[in-house]
């Protein structure tokens, strides 16, 4: 009798013990599920977090790059100046992206994370408002400097029209300086034994030449002595030329020229009558002979004659 309830008692507590070591199993299992959930939670709630900053930072950073485009291209002080403050901008980037590597982030972690990038967001206002600054600065002193072009461009149009004018009044002036002669006579000349002249046209009688004309009246040309160059072409179109008899060269139109005789007058700005005398001191070709008269630069008459 005792046997059995001995028996009996000894399966009961067999029985709990199995029982407590399932429900002990079922506890751990049911422990270790939860906490392992939860790790799992807590792990993707990390990379979460870790991928919304790594956004946050690329988004940032291809802002500041657009915005900064707009500003390339403008200055080379300005060019230089973006890419000292990009550097600056991109060194806290880095440093962001260096935390991101990890994936996973303590809390302290993102913390510091979205801390620099905090800082990255003040400088990039920070940089872009002294790049606004300089730039505008920079697109003043252009308009200044294009309105100044202007400017000097005007006054420099106002000079070549003034030099222009200046020019075309200096022509006026020495144009309306220039004299004039009319009444123009060429003839040979033979000297009689008491001294007086005979015209002749016979080159074996002829012993000079005379030029006779007159100097009309310019109140524009200075009064003073002037230098007259009488240039005789004989009919071959050679200028007549004698050294010992006064001739030399001058200057016409930016050209050396054969004289054939010079003189020297007293001009008055009045009405005058000159004659001048030219002996080649050697016989005349028979033909057609042509002189012509110089004065100031200009050449102020002519006149042909023939000699038989």
């Amino acid at each position: 009798m005792e046997s059995g309830t001995t028996n009996r008692s000894s399966g009961k507590i067999y029985y709990i013990i199995i029982i407590l070591i399932l429900l002990g199993s079922n506890g751990i299992f049911i422990y270790n599920y939860f906490t392992t959930d939860k790790k799992l939670v807590h792990t993707e709630e990390e990379l979460f977090a870790t991928d919304s900053v790594r956004m946050q930072v690329e988004k940032l950073l291809n802002e500041t790059d657009n915005e900064l485009d707009l500003y390339k291209g403008k200055n080379a002080e300005l060019d230089a100046f973006l890419k000292e403050k990009n550097d600056s901008l991109q060194e806290y980037a880095d440093r962001i992206q260096l935390l991101l590597r990890q994936n996973r982030l303590s809390k302290s972690q993102l913390e510091v994370a979205l801390t620099e990038i905090d800082q990255l967001r003040y400088y990039k206002r920070k940089y872009l408002n002294q790049i606004d600054s300089l730039s505008t600065r920079i697109d003043n002193l252009n308009r200044e400097n294009s309105t100044l072009k202007q400017n000097i461009d005007q006054e420099k149009r106002k000079n070549d029209n003034l030099n222009m004018e200046n020019i075309r009044l200096s022509n006026k002036v020495a144009i309306g300086a220039k004299l004039k002669t009319n009444s123009i006579y060429i003839t040979g000349i033979k000297m009689r034994g008491n001294g007086k002249e005979r015209e002749t046209s016979k080159v074996s009688q002829i012993e000079k030449i005379k030029i006779s004309f007159n100097l009309e009246e310019n109140y524009v040309n200075e009064p003073g002595t002037k230098d007259l160059y009488i240039k005789i072409v004989g009919p071959e179109g050679t200028t007549l030329y004698n050294e010992a008899a006064g001739s030399g060269t001058f200057k016409f139109q930016g050209q050396d020229n054969l004289y054939s005789t010079k003189v020297n007058f007293e001009f008055k700005q009045e009405g005058q009558s000159l004659n001048i005398y030219w002996s080649k001191g050697s016989d005349y070709a028979p033909g057609k002979y042509k002189a012509e008269l110089f004065c100031d630069g200009f050449l102020i008459g002519s006149g042909e004659f023939d000699l038989k």
